[in-house]
């Protein structure tokens, strides 16, 4: 087979032989391509040279393709097609996109960040698909090999410099129990808080928490007697116990208004507020689809007042 040498083909060429196809008169291309007819006819005469065949014969009416431009032609369509859509600004039309958008977040995240998306997100994108995967602590480290268009979490390590990140909000932690827990009807004190046991979420591979960092430092503990992977399961464990959970407010806020029989209480001890974070490989930064992502979820935020 003989190689094929790109780098010697003027893909100008091409559209000068798709408008001779087309015309079938040397004058009339001079015309559309607002050149010189000599210029076309120096033109075809490269063209000839690359394709090693006239192309076109002489007729008294014009030119006639020959049969290796008839079978150059459709490809040649195609091709021109494509360099076209090449080299034209990126475009996005969320009312007719199709596309499938990927977000990782929590279990926490996908109960209380997808309801405030969802209705701008279907409302400007109807044929658009939203799939949710779940987020670990190693996500933001691996958005470089990963389909993941966007993360929403807390972001508790330094990221890549390949990573931009977004602040979304600021939260604290909270205690969640059951309403009616016999031992905290006179509320949460510190002294409570270490005798109770408690239920932990833990979502990557270190199992402590930064509260348990802060009671570190208190020169406290606390006994913790069950690990879990995600909230919504420890909120059902909780409920039913009379284990304590430790939780961000935002997530007592969205649990309240299904389960009545619980109560969120401030901790009887101090601790660092922290940042909800959406975060994105830069690959993706000026890519006009994700542009439109990134701010139906920044409104979504900003409307609901998360400061």
């Amino acid at each position: 087979m003989q190689e094929i040498k790109l780098a010697e083909i003027d893909l100008n060429l091409l559209y000068v032989l798709q408008v001779l196809i087309e015309e079938l008169n040397v004058t009339k291309a001079a015309q559309r391509l607002n050149v010189s007819q000599p210029a076309v006819s120096r033109s075809l005469a490269r063209l000839r040279t690359t394709f090693n065949d006239p192309l076109f014969i002489r007729t008294s009416y014009g030119l006639s393709a020959t049969a290796r431009t008839e079978s150059i032609a459709p490809y040649l369509v195609d091709i021109l097609k494509g360099l076209e859509s090449l080299v034209q600004p990126p475009q996005f039309n969320p009312e007719v996109s199709q596309r499938r958008f990927v977000l990782s977040t929590t279990d926490f995240g996908t109960l209380t960040v997808l309801p405030k998306i969802l209705d701008d997100f279907y409302h400007q994108a109807p044929n658009a698909v939203l799939e949710v995967k779940h987020w670990r602590e190693e996500t933001t480290f691996e958005l470089d090999v990963s389909n993941i268009d966007v993360a929403i979490a807390v972001i508790s390590k330094e990221p890549p410099n390949s990573i931009r990140a977004v602040r979304l909000g600021t939260d604290e932690m909270v205690c969640l129990a059951r309403a009616d827990h016999p031992d905290l009807q006179d509320g949460l004190t510190l002294q409570t808080y270490l005798n109770l046991n408690h239920a932990q979420v833990v979502l990557g591979t270190s199992e402590r928490a930064a509260v348990d960092k802060v009671l570190d430092k208190m020169g406290h503990k606390r006994a913790v007697s069950i690990i879990l992977p995600n909230f919504v399961p420890a909120v059902k464990v909780v409920s039913n116990s009379n284990l304590l959970l430790t939780v961000p407010r935002l997530f007592t806020a969205e649990i309240a208004t299904n389960c009545s029989n619980l109560k969120a209480h401030d901790l009887p001890f101090e601790t660092s507020s922290f940042d909800y974070s959406m975060v994105w490989h830069e690959r993706y930064q000026f890519d006009l689809g994700h542009q439109w992502l990134r701010g139906i979820i920044r409104n979504a935020f900003t409307a609901n007042d998360i400061s």
